[in-house]
């Protein structure tokens, strides 16, 4: 009877640390999962900053292209008004010689 009774108290200290070890190994998994969602929340937002920031990029890129473009415009102006300036000069000077 006695010899019953401990393999009893065995088989029970047996599945008492089997429940044990499932209980840790749910509460790891749990802190896992926990884990794991931080890190696909962190990787999203990182995610949405990073397309904002290209975002930025492209729009800086294309604002750098129309100064550019107006830059050059400008550029072109002033040559051609140049030119005009010193015929101006030229038929002024030319007026000049003429009457004399």
């Amino acid at each position: 009877v006695q010899q019953t009774q401990v393999e009893k108290q065995r088989a029970l200290a047996e599945e008492s640390s089997r429940k044990c070890e499932g209980l840790q190994q749910q509460v790891e998994l749990e802190s896992m999962k926990r884990t794991h969602k931080q890190a696909a929340s962190t990787h999203s937002a990182t995610e949405v900053r990073l397309n904002r920031a290209l975002e930025e990029v492209e729009r800086t890129k294309t604002q750098l292209n129309k100064l550019k473009q107006s830059s050059k415009m400008h550029f072109e102006a002033a040559k051609l008004l140049s030119f005009t300036e010193e015929e101006f000069m030229k038929a002024l000077d030319w007026g000049k010689d003429g009457v004399s």
